[in-house]
């Protein structure tokens, strides 16, 4: 008798905390859920369902939507971490471009939630990474992980896929029932925020290099993690915020296309405020032929943070 499929796929990943993973006050940084979080996933996947041959047909699960949210939790220093996974596969039906001619869009997706656990500590700066550490595991952080399931160096009209591979059948179908992330949903204002000016700490013009690329053949998804962080702390700077008293805790991020090996890009975003908390909307434009910015963003954030009282 054939089994039936799995709803989902769970399981967990045993790791230490290293020195690029927490910052100065001992909370675990939005750049760190990557090396934390997918590996397990992935193993897990590998484990009951054959990944790599399905890479080998050059169908692989491409990064689309990204969720984190970091806790205020004091963490210690190589602290032992538990991360905690369920992995769905959802199939996602939208209506097309308005006149296009195709009347719906399909997309097969792996939808994975992650929950990120580790020893706290006092958070004592002093200390450097000696602080006496908790016995047990404190709540340190989530993330979301939604990955299209592509065909990235196939012929443009040949990389969608709809048709569940072979690979996969083992995995239960769920609906995507919820709104489909977009730029227009991460852009939604909250009441109360107000618009601040940054001058011209608001764009960076930058390209993308050998070192910022991975083995899909494009540019990783840390590269644009870090940029955007790194961005939002320059546009602080330019509203005469106080930076160093600012943290970020949650961060949407959303792929629209990726870029590639030598593509010249700038990041522009719009900082808001509400008394002490923060929002930074913006992404990663292409850079048009005669110099302009390419109006859409391929790569687009949402990061909420606040600053903390002054001392």
């Amino acid at each position: 008798m054939t089994e039936a499929p799995l709803p989902y796929v769970e399981g967990s990943g045993e790791g230490r905390l290293s020195f690029e993973d927490i910052d100065q006050q001992y909370r675990l940084k939005i750049r760190a859920f990557i090396r934390l979080c997918m590996p397990p996933v992935f193993s897990s996947l590998e484990h009951q369902f054959d990944l790599k041959s399905l890479r080998a047909e050059g169908t692989v699960p491409i990064m689309f939507f990204l969720q984190f949210e970091t806790l205020p939790q004091p963490l210690a220093f190589f602290a032992r971490t538990r991360t905690e996974h369920r992995v769905y596969l959802r199939r996602s039906v939208v209506p097309g471009p308005h006149g296009a001619a195709v009347g719906q869009i399909e997309r097969l997706l792996l939808d994975m939630n992650i929950n990120v656990s580790s020893q706290g500590s006092d958070g004592d700066p002093t200390s450097l990474g000696a602080a006496v550490r908790s016995d047990g595991l404190v709540p340190a952080g989530r993330m979301r992980g939604v990955h299209v399931i592509t065909r990235p160096v196939a012929p443009p009209g040949e990389r969608q896929v709809t048709a569940v591979p072979e690979q996969l059948r083992g995995l239960q179908e769920h609906p995507w029932d919820e709104p489909y992330p977009s730029v227009e949903l991460l852009s939604e204002l909250p009441p109360g925020y107000h618009e601040r000016e940054t001058g011209p700490w608001q764009e960076l013009r930058s390209v993308w290099a050998l070192h910022n690329t991975d083995i899909n053949q494009h540019v990783n998804v840390l590269e644009y993690i870090t940029s955007l962080e790194n961005h939002f702390s320059r546009m602080l700077f330019g509203a005469n915020l106080p930076v160093a008293r600012h943290r970020i805790e949650r961060m949407s991020i959303l792929f629209r296309k990726p870029f590639f090996l030598g593509e010249p890009h700038a990041l522009r975003a719009r900082l808001y405020t509400d008394d002490h908390r923060t929002l930074l909307l913006g992404g990663v434009h292409r850079l048009e032929p005669e110099g302009g910015l390419d109006p859409r963003p391929s790569v687009f954030a949402r990061i909420e943070g606040q600053v903390s009282p002054a001392d």
